[in-house]
């Protein structure tokens, strides 16, 4: 429906009105011109994709809650690769994250995304790449003419017939495009996406210290109940009659006891241990807390091969052997980093 201020295009024709002189158009087609006619162009794509069954939430897969490997389609320049990496660091260090750079605004940005999702089963398959659990779809905000490549028919059907679960992190929180309905996910922006696919650690440990006090208190508990009962059986009038049948019966609940009290408390150990080598394991993986102990990394500026696919901005240098003489390097501290040169 027209609306005040929205510009059309209309076909018609002008009549005039003879008892009056004025002239009137009568108009048999009207569509809108500029954003409104892309943004009518959306709709018309949005209804016949939702009829067809592609945005059902029946074909919607599952994302698993521990990614092993991560694989993001986006440009290789920009904030929001740097910002995803540093928020799945931060929440999940043990991932790992890989990149497909391609173009994400122009003609050439729907093609190009569309042989990335194509490409990628083949990397998988030719052990390129591992197995990849979650594809993430991102690009930064802008308006609906920056976007308009998300929202590509054949790119729509390519995300629908990919077997590896797909989020789709375009825009800000309130840009929509037909990726997002035709995704497995939509995440508000990238930075939420980030978010959403990867548990937070911290939240891993406290839940670890809850199920260790837990199994504590389950096995007090059940020790509690075996000694009320082993009571009531002591006290019982047919067990008091017999002397010696007491006393037998005492010296076996006695053993029982003993063994049961005896395998808990080696049970409740185990857990104990398991639960402590965890929270060491994760203490000391900490990048941060060999930093704190007086070491450092050596970083080195390398010049990325553009099939490379795992992101990188520098690499760690281990071998001395590894730097020549005059060789800029940045050293990384717990508190700051400090650039030096190879004499």
């Amino acid at each position: 429906t027209p609306e005040d201020g929205m510009q059309v295009v209309v076909k018609g024709r002008v009549t005039v009105y003879p008892a009056r002189g004025n002239y009137q158009v009568e108009v048999w087609d009207i569509k809108p011109q500029g954003a409104g006619e892309l943004q009518y162009r959306f709709e018309q794509l949005k209804q016949k994709l939702f009829e067809e069954g592609l945005f059902d939430e029946a074909h919607k897969k599952s994302l698993p809650k521990f990614p092993e490997n991560v694989l993001m389609i986006t440009s290789r320049t920009g904030a929001v690769l740097q910002d995803f990496i540093n928020i799945t660091k931060r929440r999940y260090p043990v991932m790992n994250l890989f990149v497909y750079p391609v173009n994400v605004q122009g003609q050439t940005a729907a093609p190009s995304i569309i042989g990335a999702l194509k490409d990628i089963p083949k990397l998988v398959k030719s052990k390129t790449l591992p197995e990849m659990d979650i594809i993430v779809l991102a690009r930064g905000g802008g308006s609906i003419e920056d976007l308009w490549a998300f929202n590509d028919e054949e790119l729509a059907r390519t995300i629908f017939d990919c077997k590896i679960p797909i989020v789709s992190a375009i825009g800000h929180e309130v840009d929509f495009t037909i990726c997002d309905f035709a995704a497995d996910l939509r995440a508000p922006t990238p930075s939420a996406a980030a978010e959403l696919i990867t548990p937070d650690i911290r939240e891993l440990i406290e839940n670890l210290d809850k199920f260790s006090y837990f199994c504590r208190s389950f096995v007090q508990q059940k020790l509690d109940g075996y000694k009320n009962s082993l009571r009531e059986i002591e006290g019982n009038y047919y067990f008091n009659r017999p002397k010696d049948i007491i006393y037998n019966f005492y010296q076996k609940l006695d053993e029982y006891s003993k063994g049961i009290n005896q395998v808990t408390v080696n049970r409740l150990k185990n857990y104990l241990n398991l639960v402590k080598n965890y929270k060491k394991t994760l203490h000391h993986v900490s990048p941060q807390n060999n930093l704190k102990k007086g070491y450092a990394i050596v970083k080195k500026k390398v010049e990325m091969d553009e099939m490379r696919l795992q992101f990188d901005f520098n690499k760690i240098v281990t071998r001395a052997a590894n730097l020549k003489k005059a060789e800029e390097v940045e050293i990384e501290f717990f508190d700051k980093s400090k650039n030096a040169r190879i004499i």
